[in-house]
């Protein structure tokens, strides 16, 4: 059975970085930041990024122990990994990682 909406087809590029940022980790966790990921799309933007993390998420790419925030640190999202689906999208986009 295939879906009607499949948000592999969708990814940015911001999106394809940070899947691929996490597929070279993998199998170890990293902690994003906004830091991580700064570009054009994103900028210096923290909405941003935690929309574009929690977009992955959401869609089953991506998993995060736990999302931090705070006036110093900025937003962060501890132990995060590429699962199994975020693997076989970078995969089936032909993206290399």
């Amino acid at each position: 059975m295939t879906s009607a909406y499949s948000p592999e087809a969708n990814l940015s590029e911001t999106e394809l970085y940070v899947l691929g940022s996490l597929n070279q980790a993998w199998p170890s966790a990293a902690t994003m930041s906004p830091d991580m990921i700064a570009s054009a799309e994103t900028g210096s933007n923290p909405a941003m990024f935690v929309d574009v993390v929690q977009t992955l998420s959401d869609n089953g790419m991506i998993l995060y122990e736990a999302f931090l925030t705070g006036t110093g640190s900025g937003p962060r999202f501890l132990d995060t990994m590429i699962t199994a689906r975020g693997k076989a999208a970078l995969q089936s986009l032909d993206i290399p990682s």
